[in-house]
């Protein structure tokens, strides 16, 4: 092995893990209250060293600078360095159960958040958001990328996620297929590709997303798969994107790419191409279209301006870079109660002329034609999952940073 190994940070809520090459296996924990935190530091670094190599292949010194890390940031930290040091060392493989989500589940927003953060993913689960999107790609600089996919896989074993929790992978060809492998072990409900320029991209995606299902015994196909397109090439292969693979559920638009891309502004006028694509795209192929982030945290008025938008161009949800941002986008993409009023009245009024016997739907006069009746139906299948999300308090996975151990928050 490598002389010297680490994983993590000295950052609050981190913890810096040094393993050094040696005769034996030795433990050194160096906490700023040793006789409040230091065994309960040791219980989980030894719970987690036992699972990696329970016959006592890891000889070396593994060293812990605590700096308030929770339970199952010490059990990753200590899984990535080890794993560095010692390649042929397997992952720690969790037991989790995951309530698995719909397909047309209520994705009104998807709050990214960096996958090598312990202290922003700290109650990340707690903002309300439809979608949390853990990112490996964009957020998590290239040297720490390997540990960052272990403190993910940690992440969605330990916290509870009442809705959907994603992953932002890399590229495939860049680390991606590392990330699919390590990731599916703690079942999140779907994976974000990002730069998804072609329909061999999301097949690529899914033949992955199949292998990992069956090694880590994951029902095949019960993973989804969000497609980003972040580039000219990505927006103008929309359709083929979005009809690519019974996996894909919705499709994003990432515009601070593709405006990069393309050399354009980010005005509405140079974005209203991408987006209409993208929404017509999605549409055709049945699937949801989620809109592009909102930088600017501190404009709340622009926020809400864009999310009418989007609403109105068609998008189902938009990105969000921060908690504060959900609410706006829960208004903005929350059918009204006069939307509700005019989709109770177009099914039933679609009911009636079944019983019947009639075709034509009208309603004051004016002919309800198919599309508009399905748009009803999904309107009231998306209000009773909101109120269901209030009274169910669905299922959450439950599993230890460690094999056969209960989570420890």
């Amino acid at each position: 092995m490598p002389k010297e190994i680490v994983a993590g940070s000295d950052a609050k809520g981190d913890c810096c893990v040094t393993v050094t090459s040696g005769k034996a296996l030795a433990v050194v924990v160096a906490t700023d209250d040793p006789n409040l935190f230091e065994r309960g530091i040791r219980e989980v670094v030894d719970e987690t060293l036992a699972a990696l190599a329970p016959q006592g292949r890891v000889k070396a010194t593994v060293s812990v600078a605590d700096k308030g890390a929770l339970d199952y940031v010490l059990a990753a930290r200590v899984e990535a360095a080890v794993r560095l040091a010692f390649p042929e060392i397997p992952a720690i493989a969790p037991k989790v159960r995951r309530r698995p989500s719909a397909n047309d589940a209520p994705r009104r927003s998807r709050l990214y958040a960096p996958g090598n953060s312990p202290r922003i993913l700290v109650g990340i689960e707690l903002h309300g958001a439809d979608c949390v999107l853990v990112d490996l790609e964009d957020s998590v600089p290239p040297a720490e990328k390997p540990a960052a996919r272990v403190l993910v896989k940690h992440l969605l074993c330990a916290i509870d996620f009442p809705n959907e929790v994603w992953v932002r992978i890399n590229p495939l060809a860049l680390g991606g297929a590392d990330d699919v492998r390590e990731v599916l072990l703690a079942r999140p409900h779907g994976v974000a590709l990002p730069k998804a320029e072609s329909k061999e991209d999301v097949v690529a995606l899914s033949v992955e997303l199949a292998k990992a299902e069956k090694e880590s015994g994951v029902p095949v196909g019960s993973t989804w798969i969000m497609p980003i397109l972040e580039t000219g090439k990505g927006v103008l292969h929309a359709e083929e994107i979005s009809c690519a693979d019974p996996r894909v559920v919705v499709v994003a638009f990432g515009a601070e790419d593709y405006t990069r891309d393309v050399g354009a502004r980010r005005t509405p006028e140079a974005l209203l191409f991408a987006r209409s694509m993208i929404v017509a795209a999605a549409k055709a192929a049945g699937v949801q279209a989620s809109d592009t982030v909102y930088a600017n945290v501190d404009d709340e008025a622009g926020l809400a301006a864009e999310a009418k938008l989007a609403r109105d161009l068609g998008f189902d949800g938009k990105g969000s870079i921060h908690p504060g941002q959900v609410p706006a986008l829960h208004a903005a993409f929350t059918p009204s109660e006069r939307e509700m009023e005019e989709a109770r009245a177009i099914v039933a009024a679609a009911e009636d002329a079944e019983k019947r016997g009639i075709g034509a739907i009208a309603i004051g006069g004016k002919m309800i034609d198919r599309p508009v009746l399905e748009r009803a139906r999904y309107a009231l299948r998306f209000a009773d999952r909101l109120a269901g999300r209030q009274v169910e308090q669905p299922g959450s996975p439950r599993a230890s940073a460690v094999e056969g151990k209960e989570a420890r928050r």
